[in-house]
């Protein structure tokens, strides 16, 4: 079975709008005066600053196979001195790019308060679900989501690249091996990361489900840890919007192991759930404000070559230290996880299984930025094309969080990881095709 969508011109991004200005101003509003105006605003404050709409499509698909990075589609990598790989310049690192402007994501996570108003079931679930799966926690995910509390998650979630090209890539990043990808990608200082959480934290105020319930969750943290010292708000996890901007980024360079790496980074997510740190609704949110950001970086073709230096980087130094051809390597490697897996797990956790809110069905309009994050997995395909990949492999609308009812794009339902990993076709008339979708 095949799912297309006939091309179409694309739409110019829309201006910011004046209640983005507001959204950002010292004067925060009352959140139920906000209400009314993110909800019907939406469209145009959560566009304006991360990419207007291109196509529409109600098809939907899982997604199959995997990124098709071969040697021929890797600019630069024949220039990587391989023996010892160059940092990047101080010129290039402390440059000012257009992807460095401050971006509000009150907007784009303004779903939250539509279920604070009408959805306190939705809200009581959230609570319910989180202190199910903080309880049913084995001692094995307790240590991983220890281990992702402190660690810098762009080095511990290395696993996710396989038994031994894990280990190389995390003692490559430990010898100073990958300078240009660590810059870009390291916890403290990356110079691709993503805006703070802080700001929306503050603007939706929502207590953590360890304060909530006290008395009802497990602690999990190591010994003389601090983790629970956290006094910021719930919604978004920042951890999660970490996760995702730096598990992304990696996807986006390795694209032929985005199936795994996507996974892993959804389970970063997973652990803040499992600490009762985070709710799955704030898991959610990070996921979307992490993507968007990302997006935002690969868009900007003044900031893409730093990315694109990086790839080739990182392929260079791993098929060297492997000794083999790449590809070679990786057919012969012990996987993280079945890729059929990893996008099985990737999607159930992009909605952890909560009932509709609103109506199925809508079209999916995709945020014009996120055609970006596939131009390393599909970079053959025309932007329109990569946009079309997206729509036929996003979840239904509907779900908490979507805004397709009220905007014209949600981050809630682009499901990356099938996107990335979805085997194309196209025909002459530049319609895609998603073959073996169900």
């Amino acid at each position: 079975m095949t799912l297309s969508t006939p091309p179409r011109e694309a739409a110019p991004p829309a201006s910011a709008s004046p209640d983005l200005v507001e959204a950002r101003s010292g004067r925060r509003p009352a959140r139920r005066d906000l209400l009314s105006l993110a909800l019907a605003g939406t469209a145009t404050a959560a566009i304006g600053v991360l990419g207007g709409p291109l196509v529409t499509a109600s098809a939907e698909g899982p997604g199959r196979g995997h990124g098709k990075g071969r040697r021929d589609e890797i600019p630069g990598l024949d220039e990587v001195d391989i023996d010892s790989p160059q940092p990047f310049s101080r010129a290039e690192l402390e440059a000012t790019y257009p992807s460095d402007r401050e971006v509000d994501y009150v907007p784009l996570l303004s779903g939250f308060l539509a279920l604070q108003r009408d959805h306190q079931d939705v809200l009581d679930r959230n609570l319910a679900l989180t202190l199910e799966i903080n309880r049913d926690a084995t001692a094995e995910e307790e240590a991983a989501a220890i281990v992702d509390e402190y660690g810098d998650m762009s080095v511990t979630m290395g696993n996710a690249l396989g038994e031994r090209l894990g280990a190389i890539y995390q003692e490559a990043v430990a010898a100073g091996r990958l300078p240009r990808t660590t810059a870009l990608i390291h916890k403290d200082g990356g110079r691709a990361q993503s805006e703070s959480t802080n700001p929306s934290k503050e603007f939706f105020d929502y207590d953590r489900p360890f304060i909530v319930a006290p008395d009802q969750y497990v602690p999990r943290d190591k010994e003389g840890g601090d983790a629970y010292s956290s006094t910021s708000g719930s919604y978004p996890s920042g951890h999660t919007n970490q996760a995702y901007w730096q598990g992304t980024l990696l996807a986006t360079l390795l694209p032929e192991l985005a199936p795994q790496i996507l996974a892993r980074t959804a389970g970063s997510g997973h652990y803040r759930i499992i600490m009762a740190m985070h709710y799955p609704l704030d898991v959610i949110g990070g996921r979307m404000m992490g993507q968007a950001a990302m997006a935002k970086r690969w868009a900007d073709e003044e900031f893409r070559p730093l990315l694109l230096q990086a790839r080739a980087e990182l392929y260079a130094v791993l098929q060297a230290d492997c000794g083999e051809d790449l590809l070679r390597f990786l057919a012969k490697d012990d996987a993280w996880m079945p890729s059929e897996d990893a996008r099985r797990i990737y999607r159930k956790r992009m909605n952890y299984g909560f009932d509709r809110v609103g109506a199925a069905g809508i079209p999916m309009d995709v945020p014009r930025i996120a055609g970006s994050l596939l131009l390393t997995s599909h970079p053959t395909l025309t932007e329109a094309q990569r946009l079309q990949v997206l729509e036929l492999t996003a979840l239904d609308s509907g779900h908490p969080l979507d805004l397709s009812v009220h905007s014209t794009s949600s981050w809630q339902r682009i499901d990356l990881c099938a996107a990335m990993s979805a085997r194309v076709t196209t025909r002459g008339d530049g319609s895609v095709h998603l073959v073996g979708a169900r």
